[in-house]
């Protein structure tokens, strides 16, 4: 069952796209559905400027690989769009985009939707903008294997649009890591080899030479948790590797990790893990 989307339909304000009904159980049972794509679509010059404001009831990936665009979405962001460069949009953002500067907006593109993506969603991995995509039209093999209604046609269709949302996440991190976020990764890489260090949100700030609110904000955007959060999660999963081992005592992994108090040390395990450092081992151990 598609999930609904809240939100109030007001026509006179802005456009509604709808999910058209009719799943195939195919796709119900993998849980991402293609509704279908377009190539070469093509607006008129400046057709941005004309464009209503809409939402959809379903993912779209737009790639324009031919003349200039511009984005909108709400409440009041505006983006330039390159040729080469894709627009994904989220179900229930209200967007509008097109051509500018005289020139026509070139496309192609997908819409789907589906508790898979829906979760890539949530992990921040599908999310709305705009991201450098290439001149490559990328989205043609996807296409492609979608208009065969062939049951193995549209499993490695859904495969391969998973495949291409993934790459995309992961080259807009590799574009990023030249800015203030190769700092916080230089952060992050310090701070896994010095387990036993507890380090405070000022000292790791000074680190990357930010602001507390910056590195924050920064830190947050590169891991989904605060900084303390994130260092007592790596220390527990550091724990749990050396307690697959029984070369230490849990007296000497709590010193490893920074812990004076080894009860303290097992009371965060058990929160954090369910289970005792004690039961853990005896559970997970590795050792014959």
């Amino acid at each position: 069952m598609l999930e609904k989307i809240k939100r109030p339909i007001a026509a006179d304000k802005y456009e509604v796209h709808r999910a058209p009904k009719g799943i195939q159980q195919i796709h119900r049972d993998y849980g991402l559905w293609l509704i279908g794509g377009g190539v070469e679509n093509t607006t008129a010059p400046d057709s941005f400027l004309r464009c209503r404001a809409r939402y959809f009831e379903f993912y779209s990936i737009s790639h324009m690989h031919q003349g200039a665009g511009r984005l909108w979405l709400e409440p009041e962001r505006e983006y330039e769009v390159k040729a080469g460069q894709c627009i994904i949009i989220c179900p229930g953002t209200l967007n509008r985009y097109g051509g500018i500067d005289g020139k026509p907006y070139v496309e192609d593109s997908l819409q789907f939707c589906g508790p898979v993506v829906d979760m890539l969603h949530k992990a921040g991995i599908v999310r709305d903008g705009v991201f450098d995509f290439g001149e490559g039209r990328r989205l043609l093999p996807v296409i492609k294997l979608l208009r065969d209604p062939a049951a193995d046609s549209q499993i490695n269709a859904n495969i391969a649009l998973q495949k291409l949302l993934v790459d995309i996440y992961n080259e807009s991190r590799r574009l990023t890591a030249a800015g203030p976020d190769s700092a916080v990764d230089r952060l992050i890489a310090a701070v896994k080899e010095q387990t036993e260090r507890w380090w405070t949100v000022e000292e790791m700030a000074e680190f990357c030479n930010l602001s507390d609110d910056q590195f924050r904000r920064l830190f947050f955007r590169r891991t989904g948790m605060l900084p303390k959060i994130y260092i007592d999660r790596l220390k527990m999963q550091k724990a749990g590797e050396l307690l697959k081992s029984r070369r230490l005592k849990v007296t000497e992994i709590a010193q490893r990790l920074g812990y004076v108090d080894q009860y303290h040390f097992s009371r965060r395990f058990k929160k954090l893990t369910g289970m005792s450092p004690r039961r853990y081992r005896q559970a997970f151990s590795l050792d014959a």
